[in-house]
């Protein structure tokens, strides 16, 4: 039983083959001639070529089989080489080799070939591990230029603080200042004020004085005038009243005169 499904395998192998193997060839032409068939994993003309060709290999290897049937055994059929064996050693092949976009993947079984740019700039087909060393030293470089970044922000924010914090401090210094001088400008006024009051009160003082020494003056002479007028007795001094026994003398009497009363409250020679 099991041999007669492994002969009915084996005489329909063939002709997938070669159904497959056409199929192949003409997404292969149609990417060799637009530049690729993304939904196909087929990125550009070389890939396509390689398809073209693969399935050309198949096409053939289907057909010399089909040639065979019959005449073979399972055995024999098993034995072929197999077309995956070598589209892998064709994927293998473009390494290294210039690719056109970064988005680009050539995939073949569990392998795979990326587009990436090599350390010139230039776009080239790398395998897997090559393509993960790549990201993830450009994720670290990421991070790097995220953080430095971020530092950077840090040290200008801290700055600009810094620098607020220096102007705010010199108009608070400044308004300090001016508040002082108004204060110093205020002290000056008033005491300016006060000096003129004082001087005011100094000339008030004088004239007053000058007044009364004025009134004195006045009454000393009219008293003069008086005594004079009337032949009355006058005193020298107060050693004199005093010597005629006319101490105290009051206004009005014989001998009073304002020079005897020095403290001009009427009574002459008290003492």
């Amino acid at each position: 039983m099991l041999a007669l499904i492994l002969l009915g395998i084996a005489g329909a192998l063939p002709g997938l083959m070669i159904l497959a193997g056409i199929v192949a060839l003409i997404l292969g032409l149609v990417a060799l001639l637009a530049n690729g068939i993304k939904w196909a994993r087929i990125p550009n003309r070389k890939i396509g070529a390689g398809v073209a060709g693969a399935a050309l290999v198949l096409t053939l290897a289907g057909g010399a089989l089909s040639g065979t049937e019959g005449t073979g055994s399972p055995e024999a059929l098993i034995d072929e080489p197999a077309v995956a064996e070598t589209l892998q050693s064709d994927l293998a092949s473009y390494v290294g080799k210039s690719c056109e976009f970064d988005y680009q993947v050539m995939t073949q079984a569990a392998a795979n070939n990326y587009c990436d740019a090599d350390s010139t700039g230039a776009l080239v087909w790398v395998d897997q591990d090559t393509h993960d060393r790549a990201e993830t030293d450009l994720a670290a470089a990421r991070e790097a230029e995220t953080k430095k970044a971020a530092e950077a922000k840090k040290k200008s924010e801290e700055a600009a603080a810094a620098k607020a914090k220096a102007v705010a401090d010199a108009k608070k210094a400044e308004a300090a200042a001016a508040a002082k001088a108004e204060a110093a400008a205020e002290a000056k006024a008033a005491q300016k004020a006060a000096d003129a009051q004082a001087a005011k009160v100094r000339e008030q003082e004088a004239k007053s004085a000058l007044a009364a020494e004025e009134a004195r003056e006045e009454q000393e002479s009219a008293e003069a005038k008086m005594q004079t007028f009337t032949g009355s007795t006058s005193y020298e001094n107060c050693t004199a009243v005093r010597d005629a026994g006319a101490a105290p003398i009051y206004r009005g009497d014989p001998g009073y005169s304002s020079k005897l009363d020095r403290d001009g409250d009427g009574v002459a020679c008290e003492k």
